[in-house]
């Protein structure tokens, strides 16, 4: 058994969730969550079971994903929050030509301790920026600009190639250019983490 201080065991748990859904490991990715955790992305808001084991349709594409150290804020014995960069690539069909649709995000993990053993009991993605390339260069993606001018920068790519697809997307997820909306969700992790 190995012996982890609190900030590793945070760092662990919050990497293996990222590990876990992007291999499809759905029993492994439950068991790093509490059963009454949450979860807030661009497809769904809800409870951990709207999300395990369910997706969009990129999701069923190829997707590499890769994280950047976390920093882990953690304000009571058993309460914390944490912040970790992620960066993801799609394989998808648009337009009859494969692209790859790259998402910048920054996820933010409540996590919390009980009985010893620290789970995620929330987490949230804030789109910072994203691109769309093909997969091949030099291939015309047959974009009108007319068609992309009104979508958020911080996400306009994945909602773009997500209605070519037939799906939705809000406009109103949260993102990097609605400033009091993100020091919200700093503030109120904060406090939560603070009343461990």
């Amino acid at each position: 058994m190995i012996n982890m201080d609190d900030t590793t065991a945070i760092e662990q748990v919050v990497a293996a969730e990222r590990q876990y859904r992007v291999r499809n490991a759905n029993d492994a990715l439950t068991s790093v969550y509490w059963p009454d955790a949450t979860v807030h992305t661009s497809w769904q808001s809800g409870p951990i079971s709207s999300f395990i084991g369910k997706g969009t349709a990129e999701m069923n594409s190829t997707i590499i994903t890769r994280v950047s150290t976390p920093v882990v804020h953690q304000l009571s014995a058993t309460r914390a929050y944490v912040e970790m960069p992620n960066l993801s690539d799609y394989w998808e069909q648009l337009h009859g030509v494969e692209v790859v649709l790259e998402e910048f995000m920054r996820l933010i993990y409540r996590v919390e301790k009980r009985d010893g053993e620290w789970r995620i009991a929330d987490m949230l993605s804030i789109y910072e920026a994203d691109k769309l390339t093909p997969a091949i260069p030099g291939t015309d993606l047959k974009i009108d600009p007319a068609d992309v001018k009104d979508l958020r920068l911080p996400y306009r790519w994945m909602a773009y190639t997500r209605t070519q697809d037939g799906g939705t997307i809000s406009q109103d997820l949260l993102g990097v250019d609605q400033k009091d909306k993100v020091a919200k969700v700093y503030a109120e992790a904060e406090a939560w983490a603070k009343q461990g």
